[in-house]
């Protein structure tokens, strides 16, 4: 038998997948399934195409395999030293399960409850090179399977892998930062027949930042992505144990902010969010445009006066001499205000509104019976924060305590532990003396995390 290629006048000898076909319809006629039990998807893999290349003939066969419910792999390649190159692609059901060699009691070594998902499947096709051009031909060995489609590919351990270039999608999307479901939806548009999962996608991830970390634990990766990036960086080591206690690193680009839009800075810590539980001090500014900016990120190694004093020492060194900050906005963190106080001593510190609100919320409202009793309060409380002058300030508390009388939890609270120590910080009152640019809470943090 003899394919002839109608462009070049080539013709292609198959002696050789003919004695293939009488093996394979021997092995069906002695041992294979009933008739009635195979499937025959020879003409989906009968075309007189010619592919560019081998790698192309394989993705042609995969995809056919996997509109028809059935996987396809590689059973044999020759690249063609002595004869022409060929491969041979098969089902992955095809052959039988082979024992190891070294065990000499097999029954024994047996588990129960295992299988294999082997069962002798006959299916084969063949491609060939042609001996004029590059191009592969495809021939159709046996297109029987002995088993049942299945009914959907994904979650397939297989089928599911991820091609050379879809893996290099995930990697240019990955140093992205783009969502591992957005990566996924991206590669499915890409191949209308992948069949990957979100679990290929999170370990492909894990594999490629295995590899280019190189060995290297995350501290020295970070440090070598900063130096790589041109990025400002200081760190402090442990001189016992050379360990790293604190990092700082700012990007340049954001320092040129910074010296340009310093006039409000914002902070506040991340907790427990990465690997190794070390607070993430975030530090944004504010453009003239209301937009958010981020200045710089400090790990620490705990919230103290002395750690905290060195960062914003750090911060300080970015800045002009001339342009410090006149307001920073940070929460009741003890040590962080200490810091600030420190090193930065004419600018006005004012604490964030929503987390003095949320404090409230948890302490007060459970002193409360009622729900319509609560939100009062909650609506007095507010009326006080926001009291644009002190003589309405004065008035607005000996309101809130005259009505609220009979909740001395709540107004013992609110009173000591906010309003005596703190009002100058958050009350609209004094807070409206200094230019804040309407800045009272810590949100944009969190909007840029």
């Amino acid at each position: 038998m003899a394919l002839k290629n109608s462009e070049n006048g080539v013709e292609i000898s198959f002696e050789t997948v003919e004695k293939e076909e009488d093996e394979v319809q021997m092995n069906l006629d002695h041992n294979a399934a009933p008739l009635q039990q195979l499937v025959d998807i020879s003409d989906a893999f009968s075309s007189n195409e010619m592919f560019c290349s081998r790698d192309a003939l394989i993705e042609w066969a995969r995809n056919v395999g996997k509109r028809n419910g059935f996987v396809i792999v590689i059973k044999r390649s020759d690249k063609g030293d002595s004869r022409k190159a060929r491969v041979t692609l098969a089902c992955e059901r095809g052959g039988t399960y082979r024992h190891a060699k070294n065990k000499s009691n097999v029954e024994d070594l047996n588990r129960k409850g295992t299988g294999t998902k082997k069962c002798d499947c006959p299916f084969k096709i063949i491609g060939v090179k042609l001996t004029s051009s590059d191009d592969w031909s495809v021939k159709v060995v046996c297109g029987f399977h002995n088993h049942r489609a299945a009914k959907q590919l994904e979650g397939h351990s297989y089928a599911g892998r991820l091609s050379d270039g879809e893996k290099t999608i995930l990697s240019d999307m990955t140093k992205n930062l783009v969502k591992p479901r957005n990566i996924l939806l991206s590669i499915k548009n890409h191949d209308e027949y992948n069949v990957s999962t979100m679990k290929t996608i999170y370990n492909a991830r894990h594999k490629h930042r295995l590899l280019n970390s190189a060995g290297r634990s995350q501290m020295q990766q970070l440090m070598k992505q900063l130096n790589e990036c041109k990025y400002v960086e200081w760190h402090r080591k442990d001189a016992s144990n050379d360990c790293v206690r604190d990092l700082f690193w700012a990007h340049p680009t954001s320092i040129q902010l910074l010296n340009a839009f310093c006039s409000v800075l914002i902070m506040d810590c991340t907790y427990k969010t990465n690997r190794y539980r070390l607070p993430l001090l975030e530090i944004v500014g504010v453009t003239s445009t209301n937009l958010t900016f981020s200045v710089a990120f400090v790990y620490l190694e705990a919230e103290r006066v002395d750690n905290y004093t060195w960062a914003m020492e750090k911060l300080q060194s970015l800045m002009f001499a001339d342009r410090l900050p006149n307001v920073i906005v940070t929460d009741r963190e003890l040590a962080l205000m200490n810091a600030v106080r420190l090193v930065f001593p004419t600018t006005t510190n004012l604490l964030c509104r929503w987390h003095i609100s949320k404090n409230v919320l948890a302490n007060c409202k459970k002193l409360f019976e009622r729900k319509e009793k609560w939100e009062a309060f909650m609506s007095a409380w507010s009326v006080l924060v926001f009291s644009s002058k002190e003589d309405d300030y004065e008035r607005n508390l000996r309101s809130l305590t005259t009505d609220y009388y009979t909740y001395p939890g709540a107004i013992k609270y609110v009173t000591e532990s906010w309003l005596t120590p703190y009002k100058e910080r958050f009350v609209a009152a004094w807070t409206d003396k200094v230019m804040h640019l309407g800045n009272v809470t810590t949100n944009r943090v969190h909007m840029q995390s």
